[in-house]
């Protein structure tokens, strides 16, 4: 269960004042950086990056930046702690459930915050609207 988010760190940047009316809907990128234990606790770095840029194509210009980071703190039983730390560390992957209500929460509470840092900065903001749904692959 999801006890915690924390937000610990904002950063926002313009490249170009004079390209903001050309930008279009940022590129979003959400990474988990790390999984820990700290007792009876799972802390899950992050972090949410939105680049802007005026186009989709290989040479086009870069507008901006967001990134916001911070942890996500997790409550759980000794035993699936242990199990959860054991998958990070072999295949850096997190079981199904828990990835989509991490992702899901960072994709609201990120998209929230970076509304209005986004506003602050003239950028579009990075409303991430649909839910996340985890399908593992079929091992062959």
């Amino acid at each position: 269960m999801i006890t915690e988010f924390t937000i610990s760190s904002v950063e926002g940047k313009i490249n170009s004042v004079a390209s903001l009316p050309k930008q279009r809907y940022p590129r979003i990128n959400v990474n988990l950086e790390d999984v820990t234990s700290q007792s009876d606790k799972l802390l899950i770095k992050y972090s949410f990056v939105a680049n802007y840029s005026d186009g989709e194509s290989s040479g086009a210009q870069s507008i901006g930046e967001m990134k916001l980071s911070g942890s996500v703190e997790v409550q759980e039983s000794k035993e699936e702690i242990t199990s959860i730390i054991k998958r990070w560390k072999e295949q850096h992957t997190l079981p199904t459930q828990l990835a989509e209500e991490v992702m899901n929460g960072l994709n609201f509470r990120c998209s929230a915050t970076g509304t209005l840092v986004a506003y602050s900065l003239g950028l579009i903001p990075p409303l991430g609207i649909s839910t996340i749904k985890i399908q593992e692959q079929e091992k062959k």
